[in-house]
């Protein structure tokens, strides 16, 4: 398997696992369809770009998708939708996330045991 069927496979489980298909790949990168069927035949080849975009949306190290090294911080949606709420509550807000988080924690873990 050469790289470049790597890094498209590493793309693919991004999307998968943040339920994302390959035409809505394609609109976050400004194409018209899916770009992966392309990448996947050996057509065309992510741009730098088009990493970059995928970095960033979701949440991955550029060291991830060229090169597989997994010692980055893999978010969901769900997961970056909480956190861009949390950066727009202020100090108040924030510390009253905490506490309920904190408590649910306490609530789960003690159910547990």
């Amino acid at each position: 398997m050469c790289e470049m069927d790597n890094i498209t496979k590493r793309i693919k489980g991004l999307l998968d696992r943040n339920k994302i298909n390959g035409v809505q790949l394609g609109l976050m990168l400004g194409l018209r369809k899916s770009p992966l069927t392309d990448w996947k035949n050996s057509k065309s080849k992510p741009t730098l770009e088009q990493i970059v975009i995928i970095c960033k949306n979701f949440s991955v190290s550029s060291d991830y998708i060229l090169f597989g090294k997994k010692d980055y911080t893999e978010f969901t949606t769900d997961e970056l939708e909480m956190l861009d709420n949390y950066r727009h509550l202020d100090t108040r807000g924030k510390h009253k996330l905490q506490t309920l988080l904190y408590e649910e924690l306490d609530r789960n873990f003690n159910a547990r045991s």
